[in-house]
């Protein structure tokens, strides 16, 4: 039997136990930058923002103004859920977030991954917000869990940034069935693409403040400090082949 199998076994169990820590940690400190009375806005639904509302409306009175979140549209659900747990809320479209930034105090998402230079990989959509909330001077903060840190950089070889989902999320599928079965102008496909992407990248200078489970908030700027404490150098690589 393999000699060093105990020791993965409990680091894996160590792992599970803080991602199972992670949503608690972030609700818990939620109170500490959410003031009474105040708006804020997130874009339609994840985990970490969920918690970060939920945990500061146990003590804050506040109000969320969600986005729908097309072509998904878990912002809906979300909004519904908020609202049924005493927080009030106002739903929007995506279309509006410039229009309704003037009107809050904060925005705050979660992401996908916290890269090396302080940007983030979030659900796309949120570069937009994060640009209009510069536009208004308004603080945008992220909310995510360490365990989404990478060392890696925008420009690494290795970094696959963004995904597509199916099309079908925006356009009825019979539609695009038609589009590639000669309905056009003499019989030939129509000229009709719909790309969907899963994911933005936003930059650090865009980012106003990073919320982790792990003592707090931090600037973008501290993010190289972070990698020093959770990453060795060795380990930079993340097992890839030289």
């Amino acid at each position: 039997a393999w000699k060093g199998r105990h020791s993965v076994i409990e680091a894996i169990n160590e792992l599970m136990e803080e991602l199972d820590d992670v949503m608690t940690n972030i609700a818990d400190q939620a109170v500490e930058h959410v003031h009474s009375k105040e708006t804020i806005l997130t874009l339609g639904y994840t985990d970490a923002a969920k918690a970060f509302l939920l945990g500061a409306g146990r003590k804050r009175n506040f109000q969320v103004v969600v986005t729908e979140n097309a072509p998904t549209f878990r912002g809906r659900g979300f909004s519904e859920e908020l609202a049924a747990r005493g927080i009030s809320t106002v739903l929007i479209s995506d279309s509006a977030i410039f229009a309704m930034m003037s009107r809050v105090n904060k925005v705050v998402v979660g992401a996908h991954a916290l890269l090396a230079d302080g940007g983030v990989v979030a659900p796309a959509g949120t570069q937009a917000a994060a640009l209009a909330a510069k536009e208004h001077a308004v603080p945008f903060v992220v909310v995510l869990g360490l365990h989404k840190l990478t060392p890696l950089f925008l420009q690494d070889p290795n970094v696959t940034v963004n995904d597509f989902r199916s099309p079908g999320e925006v356009l009825d599928q019979d539609v695009l069935g038609e589009a590639y079965q000669g309905d056009g102008e003499d019989g030939i496909d129509l000229d009709l693409r719909v790309p969907n992407p899963t994911y933005d990248y936003v930059p650090p200078h865009l980012v106003s403040l990073i919320i982790t489970d792990h003592r707090g908030g931090h600037n973008p700027s501290y993010v190289y400090r972070l990698l020093a404490e959770f990453y060795h150098p060795d380990d930079y690589r993340l097992g890839l082949s030289s």
